[in-house]
């Protein structure tokens, strides 16, 4: 599901280079692990192996294999996909991206089979009893007739029946994997096949090849298409028809649309599936209704006359989130946890001097059952939380803080020195088993406070809003100029627009801000205003331009400024206190390339291992990209490798700030290197230091929320280096992406107006 996948990747999930194949048997499973399916083989191969780095390229000696996949079994024929690589303590190992079991080749192939762990009570002498009895084609036969191992001596019933079973689905894979292949899929997509459909998935492909796009992880419109066209389906088949609507709403959701409006929806389809106007219109459209018939997607009417076309589940979500969060507004009115004395009492044991505006937001967020805190940098959000958080607890009231990643909640917990959460694991998150708090069951809090809320997609806010329930009071806060959310939704640009929810906004920038440059510029650039500059020469500003007009000379300006310019200037150490903000990851100057840069910049020391296209090595810094409520490491949080190679498959050990987690080959793709991260991924944290390279090269990502939101994920300094033109269009582009979403509607219908 989601966006098409692109061809064929590497275990890792880098893209694939020059592959190699592998034919041989399993003469050893040396380590399998049923979670994370990292898989250690001994293989014997059939005709020797092609290995490019040896003084001869052709050997017949015994390879170790290393991948993520099913269990093998020992004796097993199988052929593999992938790439030839050095480990630092195992030596030369055939890393695999896929394995595709094969028939045994002769009948001591089949005898060792047949005496594997695969087929349980049949050891070697019950084996070579059989294929004596059968003969070479003894799989067939007893897949084709059970009654063939009749006169087998030794062989019980009970065993017979087993043995028959799993010849059976064992066959299916081997059939399924060769009609696989030959619709065009390769090796390792066959593979994700059949684990996910089953060896018997070949019916269901042949009357639906789009199931592919539905139901196998990393598999898209595209390449289910493909396979459709082989099949020999017409371009105007009904069922090609509901594929191209589906791609186009998840595609549409991809792009952080919760719903697209029917035209646009049609014409997108058309378009995507090459058809023609008239006829092809016609079949696309009744194809629409027959899915909001059987209830594959929702519709509601639109301003002037549209029809708003959802996937169930952004509907769902959509709905019941205006739903929840007007039953909160409907709560009111309730006490206030402060009046003006406690406040004023806060402020003379602090020495704070609040403005009239911050007065006006602590008690207003202390006395609604749901309010919104909104603001730029430098006007003291943070403060008013802080506030909000002594004077609730002050009163008795029990607060939660959360945050949508853990990079975000570890700052807000700094912020108000008291606990901070994830918001999924303030929901009580469950991998596959979904939150434990709902609305049956909501969190215990008479007040939660969410920060960071630009970051919440439709999804996670639903959940979110579900899972507080009057008497208990929800305060948002976030700043709308940031990038919106990944996933699908514009919630807080909504909340706003929708003005039913009580907004407190901040806009004056406080003393002890206003002689930043940082503040200064980052709410200059929303201005649409050139940011200021330092004289030449001044090394006491926080915020500095190098020009650089190539990308090339720009990613070669941005190690100088990151690794001998800053730490020389302002003395930070680069490795763990400069963070390299890019727009993309693709170019000279995007965040892969730079990551290359970075790394041999800081100097090869220590070890390192190969994974696919990837390189880990001893002191990279790198970032998770999701939550594992496992490990207990959540998506954005940033580390860095200490320990390369272990026993039982471990290849990795990141320190984080609090702790240490181990990573197995399999698990690699869930980190990614860090030295320089995307804006969007820079989202929630604060880095004493930013570099941010600017060049026209990335003009597709040159926005100004984009801009905006780099400058203020830095505290003591800013770097930009790039090209002046860049740079203006990035000020100029004040166009945020338009994303489609009915939330302030549905809201303002909610409540009942």
């Amino acid at each position: 599901m989601g966006r098409e996948e692109g061809g064929t990747r590497h275990a890792d999930g880098g893209p694939a280079g020059t592959h190699s194949t592998l034919v041989g048997s399993v003469e050893r499973v040396t380590f399998h692990s049923p979670e994370t399916l990292y898989t250690v083989l001994r293989i014997a191969p059939e005709r020797g192996y092609d290995d490019p780095s040896g003084p001869s390229m052709f050997r017949a000696e015994r390879v170790t294999a290393v991948g993520k996949a099913p269990a093998a079994h020992e004796g097993q024929r199988v052929r593999l996909v992938g790439g030839w690589q050095t480990h630092a303590a195992h030596g030369r190992q055939f890393a695999f991206e896929s394995l595709e079991p094969m028939p045994p080749a002769d009948a001591g192939g089949l005898v060792r089979y047949l005496a594997s762990s695969a087929f349980k009570g049949i050891g070697e002498t019950l084996a070579r009893r059989i294929v004596d009895h059968l003969g070479a084609d003894a799989l067939e036969r007893i897949r084709a007739d059970p009654s063939a191992l009749e006169g087998v001596g030794g062989l019980r019933a009970g065993v017979a029946a087993d043995l028959v079973e799993r010849v059976r689905a064992e066959l299916g894979a081997h059939q399924a994997h060769a009609f696989l292949r030959g619709i065009g899929l390769g090796p390792w997509q066959a593979a994700t096949v059949v684990t996910t459909l089953g060896a018997d998935c070949e019916g269901r492909v042949r009357a639906d090849p789009y199931i592919l796009a539905d139901e196998v992880s990393g598999f898209g419109f595209v390449t289910a298409d493909r396979a459709a066209a082989e099949l020999g389906f017409e371009p105007d088949d009904p069922r090609r028809a509901r594929a191209g609507l589906l791609h186009a709403l998840r595609a549409g959701r991809d792009d952080g649309h919760t719903l697209l409006i029917r035209e646009r929806l049609l014409e997108r389809t058309i378009e995507t599936l090459d058809l023609a106007e008239g006829g092809g219109g016609q079949v696309v459209a009744e194809a629409l209704d027959t899915m909001e018939s059987a209830g594959e997607v929702v519709t509601r009417p639109g301003p002037d006359e549209a029809q708003l076309v959802y996937l169930p589940y952004l509907a769902h979500c959509e709905e019941a989130l205006a739903r929840n969060l007007a039953a909160l507004l409907a709560a009111g009115p309730v006490r206030a946890l402060a009046e003006k004395a406690d406040l004023a009492r806060v402020e003379s044991a602090t020495g704070l001097r609040l403005h009239a505006d911050q007065r006006s937001a602590v008690l207003g967020l202390l006395a609604a059952p749901l309010a919104l805190l909104t603001g730029g940098p430098g006007v003291g959000k943070t403060t008013i939380i802080r506030l909000v958080v002594q004077l609730a607890e002050r009163a008795g009231a029990r607060v939660l803080l959360a945050s949508p990643t853990g990079r975000a909640a570890k700052r807000l917990a700094e912020a108000c020195g008291t606990e901070a959460r994830t918001i999924h694991r303030t929901l009580g998150f469950e991998p596959g088993g979904g939150f434990e708090h709902d609305a049956k069951n909501p969190v215990e809090a008479d007040l939660v406070i969410v920060d960071e809320i630009s970051m919440l997609d439709v999804v996670l806010a639903h959940h979110l809003a579900k899972a507080v329930q009057p008497p208990t009071r929800l305060v948002l806060v976030g700043d709308p100029d940031q990038l919106p959310s990944v996933g699908p939704g514009n919630v807080l640009s909504d909340l706003l627009t929708s003005e039913r929810i009580p907004v407190h906004r901040l806009t004056r920038i406080f003393r002890q801000a206003q002689g930043s440059l940082i503040v200064g510029n980052a709410h200059r650039v929303l201005r649409g205003e050139s940011p200021e500059l330092p004289e030449r020469g001044n090394t006491g500003s926080d915020f500095y331009f190098f020009p650089a007009e190539e990308p090339a000379e720009c990613a070669e300006r941005v190690v100088e400024v990151v690794t001998r310019r800053i730490p020389q200037t302002f003395g930070l150490a680069w490795e763990t206190d400069v963070q390299v903000i890019a727009p993309m990851y693709r170019g000279p100057c995007g965040v892969d390339a730079l990551n290359e840069r970075l790394r041999e910049a800081q100097g090869s020391g220590g070890r390192e291992v190969q994974r696919g296209s990837r390189l880990w090595r001893t002191g990279d810094r790198v970032i998770h990209t999701r939550n594992d409520y496992d490990k207990r490491v959540f998506n954005g949080d940033m580390g860095r490798i200490v320990r390369i190679g272990s026993a039982d498959g471990i290849e990795v050990v990141v320190a984080y700030p609090d702790r240490e987690v181990s990573y197995t080959s399999g698990e690699l793709s869930d980190l990614r290197p860090a030295f320089a991260i995307t804006v969007h991924r820079s989202q929630g944290g604060e880095f004493d230091g930013v570099v941010l390279p600017l060049v026209t090269q990335h003009f597709m990502m040159l926005q100004r929320n984009l801009l905006y939101t780099a400058i203020t994920r830095a505290r003591e300094l800013v770097v930009i280096v790039g090209s002046r033109r860049a740079l203006e269009l990035a000020i100029r582009n004040a166009d945020q992406s338009h994303r489609e979403s009915a939330l302030a509607e549905r809201l303002g219908e909610a409540c009942g107006v």
